[in-house]
């Protein structure tokens, strides 16, 4: 694993290798969280094949929601803090290995463990919380992590300012991390034969 801290998350040089390399939200372009390949999967190929060829990526508008996660993760990141009595550490992004083509950006993480925190509106507080589990669309994004890492456990927190947080111990789902990095790997391969066959390489 290669820990990068010579930026933080959401600069240009966070987005620029971001374009270079599969990311954690990214895997569900790939499979589904049963492990099948989805439906997106070809219009990602062509879209991360672009954006290797020319650096450039569509502006992401940054919504209220997006705002507010990023305004509350410090927060609720020291609560965890306190909860769970550890210091969590951060970082822009850890990448598989030394080729750094697949990569996730975490919310913190610790000793053989790692962090996501979600801050999302009332509403979906209320219905992670009263679920009570990882919901399903977080699923992917946990587990990828999880493999990337070979990490223990992952914790996933939901946090809203002035209530109760939902801290959930995430253990890891061997079958799907196998798939994961068999299909992260095959993506790679056929970026980079799309790439060159584009280049008439």
């Amino acid at each position: 694993m290669i820990f990068e801290n010579k930026f933080k998350q959401g600069s240009e040089s966070w987005l620029a290798a971001r374009m270079q390399s599969i990311g954690g939200t990214g895997i569900s372009k790939l499979i589904t969280t049963k492990g099948a390949r989805s439906k997106s999967r070809e219009d990602y190929i062509y879209t991360k094949a672009g954006q290797r060829l020319t650096g450039k990526s569509k502006s992401v508008f940054q919504t209220y929601e997006m705002t507010w996660g990023h305004t509350y993760e410090p927060e609720a990141r020291e609560i965890f803090e306190i909860t769970k009595d550890v210091e969590v550490e951060t970082c822009a992004m850890i990448f598989s290995d030394e080729n750094r083509n697949w990569h996730i950006s975490p919310d913190g993480y610790m000793d053989n463990a790692g962090l996501e925190i979600k801050c999302p509106q009332l509403k979906a507080y209320d219905k992670y919380v009263s679920g009570g589990v990882l919901p399903t669309e977080h699923i992917l994004q946990v587990q990828t992590s999880l493999a990337l890492t070979d990490f223990e456990h992952w914790f996933y927190m939901v946090y809203f300012p002035g209530l109760k947080p939902m801290i959930l111990k995430i253990e890891r789902d061997e079958t799907l991390i196998k798939i994961i990095k068999a299909e992260v790997k095959i993506f790679n391969r056929d970026l980079e034969n799309l790439i060159n066959r584009l280049k008439g390489e």
